[in-house]
């Protein structure tokens, strides 16, 4: 299905899948925004219902385009919605994130004043303190030696050409792709964009809020998770070109950790450092050197 032609700044491509209170809640945050001029394309992932509500009720004050699909995968989902997509950027929310109201006017201002190809900023709590990994400290290009610690999918602002010169996302990786390598798809993208000559920054002023996850990190369930997680980085890794030098250092922190941890009498860590250096290996063999 093809959405009607109009011109417009930017486009909100929201994958979704399992969740209603917290997409209603990033509907909120985007109805809220002082720069107006955007379409949100929800890409509904589930089999029921759930978000027509939600939708309904942000319909009069955004253009929502609300585009189902059977398709599992975020990057499947994203792909889709970047196809229907009718914003010179693009912009790969979250279902459970939110933004301030003056977000998509500093990135507005950041397209106008600094040129590039593509911009992210940081993630942080609803108290402005930095999550989800750690960031770099101040503005700065994004390259290759970067990408680790400038990057997270749901506040990336990227040229529309430039999504597409690429191939947009890897729909290998990331969440519900299908395979072992559940994370590190937008450091897989920007590389791929900096590699064709595209030019990136990062500047941790532009903020965007995101649940913490204060769950218990040594449960079955998240130890797994880490792997799959970890198997990523080691994928991305090999795929682009970086050394097993570069690589080296990724699995010996990991070793590290199961050493200290076991020492301290912290099993539960010890473990999750154990899966997070098999899923590192792992993605690394399962690469090929695509760069």
């Amino acid at each position: 299905m093809s959405l009607p032609a109009r011109k417009i700044r930017f486009s909100l491509v929201v994958a979704t899948l399992g969740r209603s209170d917290e997409p209603a809640r990033l509907l909120a945050s985007l109805a809220a925004q002082t720069w107006r001029d955007f379409e949100v394309i929800i890409v509904d992932q589930n089999d029921d219902d759930r978000l027509v509500a939600p939708i309904e009720q942000y319909r009069g004050t955004l253009e929502i385009h609300h585009l189902r699909t059977p398709l599992k995968g975020v990057c499947r989902a994203r792909n889709l919605g970047a196809s229907q997509a009718r914003g010179d950027w693009l912009m790969f929310p979250d279902d459970d994130c939110w933004y301030p109201a003056g977000l998509l006017a500093r990135y507005q201002e950041m397209t106008e004043n600094r040129a590039g190809d593509f911009y992210c900023g940081r993630a942080a709590d609803e108290g402005g303190r930095t999550i989800m990994g750690k960031f770099e400290a101040a503005p700065v290009h994004i390259g290759r030696d970067n990408v680790w610690t400038t990057l997270v999918e749901w506040m990336l602002l990227v040229r529309r050409t430039a999504f597409e010169a690429v191939g947009g996302f890897d729909e290998s990786i990331g969440p519900g792709s299908g395979t072992r390598r559940g994370a590190y798809e937008v450091q897989d993208l920007a590389l791929a964009l900096v590699a064709r000559g595209s030019s990136g920054y990062y500047d941790p002023a532009l903020v965007g809020h995101h649940p913490k996850d204060i769950a218990d990190q040594t449960t079955t369930a998240k130890i797994a998770k880490m792997r799959i997680y970890s198997s990523g980085l080691g994928y991305v890794m090999r795929k682009h070109g970086f050394s097993f030098g570069a690589f080296l250092p990724r699995l010996l922190r990991p070793i590290a950790g199961i050493g200290f941890y076991a020492l301290t009498g912290r099993p539960g860590m010890a473990r999750r450092s154990h899966q997070i250096l098999l899923g590192r290996w792992e993605g690394w063999r399962e690469a090929t050197d695509a760069a």
